[in-house]
């Protein structure tokens, strides 16, 4: 079957948009029906914020190690057994309380290890340790 385009016929291929506008109605309805619905408020309980009242900082104390096993707690000198009496009395006054502990660059393992098992004992549970 071969087609031959005769020279009488002057047909113009048209596009027959008669499907399109008949969509493209049928999506301006819908959306001018769901739009409205899309724009009502919602009724919702939001939680309401409670005002925070301050809340003092927790009590730091300084506990610094030296080269030749010194202890020094808040810039005093301390031994071991006093270390742990200070350190409970501190932890009762505030239970917050927060130690830091510093250590020399050249000081003793040991020290450090008995200075951190005496503030364990005391009761204490917020230990940071420093640089």
């Amino acid at each position: 079957m071969a087609f031959s385009v005769s020279a009488s016929r002057s047909e113009l291929a048209e596009i027959n948009i008669t499907p399109l506008v008949d969509v493209m109605l049928v999506l301006l309805v819908i959306f001018m029906v769901t739009a409205p619905m899309l724009s009502r408020p919602i009724d919702a309980m939001l939680p309401q914020p409670v005002p925070v009242k301050p809340v003092d900082p927790p009590n730091d104390l300084v506990l610094k190690v030296g080269l030749a096993g010194a202890y020094t707690l808040d810039d005093r000198a301390v031994t071991l057994s006093e270390l742990r009496l200070r350190l409970e009395d501190a932890r009762v006054s505030d239970p917050r309380t927060v130690l830091q502990v510093e250590a020399a660059e050249g000081a003793d393992y040991q020290q450090l290890v008995s200075a951190l098992a005496q503030a364990e004992a005391s009761g204490l549970g917020n230990i940071v340790m420093r640089n």
